[in-house]
């Protein structure tokens, strides 16, 4: 039943997105209630102001589609010309009050003397469906008039809406938890609406946003990413469609092991759990094991079935690559017969991973106070379609980005995820370009709440130190690291 649920929430979001892409909305936007008023303006100017007025109360097409409709209205709040309710022209509408006793008709009086044209915000009669609803109208001088055209505020989210592709719940839901706070904090119904899109896993995820309608953001992992860049170059290919945003947090590998399980290398050749096909854990894992040289029985289950087989002897581990605490693991206790593994860092490792350790306080019930477990983590990268300039597409990731990056400060405070406290937005990813709008948000603040947060691609970032690893390697690492993020 969840899985039936999530996938019908899916198809209703991608449709709405799509829709947002490709279909001409059943209500008016303010796009077109703007082009609407320059429409009457410029009949003004052509036709003078009693045929302009006559084709408005005639509600001929220019002047009338679906909701939207022209009025004109004098300084005094005389109304010439009304494109829905006749009974209005040649009466004062300057006491006009909305159902919270708003003067919104004086209000746009004051736009179009004052500043000339703007936006102005009330609550009126839907006469379509007898209800109160948010409207907001466009209002500019015309002479010594000002015409206006409204539009339904809750009917605008579509045109600003942003999709965002996460991973499956079928394991852990870390990025879907980000993506909620994503939408908690920045959706407005005016400019922007973050509408997250449970995914499959991180492979998916970037065919998604390289060719999905509709989709524009996803959460990815680098291992993964980077691979896709190193398989199109393998095959001869440059693709440029897909860019990041930035480096948002890091995700680690949990090595869950019976506890007759007292070291890596002691699952050559026994049942692991690789979590299910698709995800991102699935992907990754494969490679992390074949460069310690580990061949194990891959068995792909969701996690909360893995443990159960591991606590009846079927299995002997399973892994799961999530940002800690990951809640399958925070669930368990030692007394489970299920620990914790280290996971050795190798050299291998330096392009898509680093070292990293868990302590007690990332799993109270898992390890002992004052003990740490070495293990590796992916980074998690949010990543966009590289839309052409000046496109509608474009223009809703730069609004996203615009509404996002100078408010990660407001991420890293309670109640939202953890995780949030590891994100610095400067952190470069190596062999990617940064999606435009993003970079030139950086550039023109040098110095913001960006700097905030651990450097998510640098070792410190999950507070390594050389005790956690082969000291040379780690100091290997730490100079190939500096090398490559100051390219």
């Amino acid at each position: 039943m969840r899985n039936v649920t999530f996938a019908t929430l899916n198809i209703m979001a991608l449709a709405i997105a799509a829709s947002a892409a490709t279909a001409k909305p059943p209500f008016g936007t303010r796009q077109e209630a703007v082009a609407m008023v320059e429409r009457v303006k410029a009949k003004f100017r052509r036709d003078g102001p009693a045929i302009t007025f006559k084709a408005i109360n005639a509600k001929t097409k220019e002047f009338h589609d679906r909701d939207l409709y022209a009025y004109v209205i004098d300084f005094n709040g005389v109304n010439f010309a009304h494109g829905a309710r006749a009974e209005l022209v040649g009466t004062n509408n300057v006491d006009f009050k909305d159902q919270t006793g708003k003067f919104f008709i004086r209000e746009e009086i004051d736009v179009c003397k004052g500043v000339g044209s703007g936006w102005v915000n009330y609550r009126w009669l839907n006469p379509k469906a007898n209800t109160v609803e948010d409207k907001a109208a466009y209002v500019e001088r015309m002479g010594d008039y000002c015409v206006g055209t409204g539009v339904y505020r809750n009917e605008q989210p579509n045109g600003n809406t942003i999709a965002i592709m996460t991973g499956g719940l079928s394991s852990d839901d870390t990025d879907l938890q980000l993506a909620s706070d994503l939408a908690l904090v920045l959706n407005d119904s005016d400019s922007l609406r973050i509408l997250p899109v449970v995914g499959i896993g991180g492979s998916q995820t970037i065919r998604d946003v390289r060719n999905l309608k509709g989709i524009d953001i996803g959460l990815t992992q680098v291992s993964i990413l980077n691979n896709f860049r190193r398989s199109n170059q393998e095959s001869g290919l440059f693709d440029d469609k897909i860019v990041y945003v930035a480096k948002l947090y890091n995700a680690e590998v949990h090595l869950l092991a019976r506890a007759d399980i007292t070291s890596i290398e002691q699952l050559q050749g026994q049942k692991v759990n690789i979590d299910q096909v698709g995800s991102g854990t699935n992907y990754s894992m494969r490679d992390i094991f074949k460069n310690l040289n580990l061949k194990v029985e891959e068995v792909s289950v969701p996690q909360a079935e893995a443990i159960e087989r591991m606590k009846h002897g079927e299995i002997a581990a399973t892994v799961l690559i999530a940002g800690k605490p990951a809640r399958a693991m925070s669930t368990l206790n030692l007394a489970d017969g299920l620990h914790l593994l280290s996971v050795p860092f190798r050299r291998a490792f330096f392009d898509d991973y680093l070292p990293t350790t868990f302590t007690h306080d990332d799993y109270p019930n898992m390890i002992p106070q004052g003990q740490s477990i070495a293990t590796i983590a992916d980074g998690m990268v949010l990543i966009a379609y590289n839309w052409p300039k000046n496109t509608d597409r474009y223009r809703r990731v730069q609004a996203f980005v615009e509404a996002f990056f100078p408010r990660v400060a407001e991420f890293q405070k309670p109640p939202h995820h953890p995780k949030w406290h590891e994100v610095n937005l400067r952190t470069v990813l190596p062999g990617w370009t940064r999606l435009e709008p993003a970079q030139a948000w950086l550039d023109r603040h040098p110095e913001s709440d960006a700097d905030q947060g651990a450097v998510a691609l640098g070792p410190t970032s999950a507070g390594t130190s050389a005790a956690d690893t082969d000291p040379k390697l780690f100091e290997e690492f730490l100079r190939w690291k500096r090398a490559h993020q100051s390219k």
